[in-house]
């Protein structure tokens, strides 16, 4: 089975900030520090990955059945687990990359793009998500990955 197209495109169409800021912040970084598009960067991939999360919690709520007397099952559980840390992760990432270092917010929000795909890539071999999620999911990490490295290896200028 493989994904609608459209959810294809706009999988795509996500990392245009990615790659355009990253790649940028580092080349351009290399002659001057910018640190206004770092913290942009960086709030975009703090909005990605709470989406990320958002995707499962909306997986987990979609069933009417969510609470019942016998309580929920264990794949439900984990759906809105994922469907929280993310979000949870990802503010901690902001928050610590914009008062703390802007590289410190940048590694978080790596470990959590690496961390959710990592619980994702689990849950898809269990059959909880549908068998094109994972490769496009693949791709998109990587890049974002690669995106957010390249701007925290850049120059800060402090």
């Amino acid at each position: 089975m493989r994904l609608p197209f459209p959810v294809f495109v706009l999988g795509i169409a996500g990392l245009i900030p990615f790659v355009t800021l990253g790649g940028w912040i580092f080349l351009a970084g290399l002659f001057t520090p910018l640190p206004h598009l770092k913290i942009i960067l960086l709030a975009y991939g703090a909005c990605i990955l709470s989406f990320l999360g958002a995707v499962h919690w909306g997986l987990a709520m979609e069933r009417p059945d969510i609470i019942t007397v016998g309580g929920t099952s264990q794949r439900d559980r984990q759906r809105l687990v994922l469907g929280v840390c993310p979000a949870l992760w990802a503010w901690l990432a902001l928050c610590v990359g914009v008062l703390g270092h802007v590289r410190a917010g940048f590694g978080l929000e790596i470990i959590g793009f690496v961390g959710t795909f990592l619980v994702e890539r689990e849950a898809w071999r269990k059959g909880a998500l549908p068998p094109g999620y994972l490769p496009l999911r693949t791709g998109l990490t990587a890049i974002v990955v690669l995106s957010l490295f390249l701007a925290a290896l850049a120059p800060s200028g402090t």
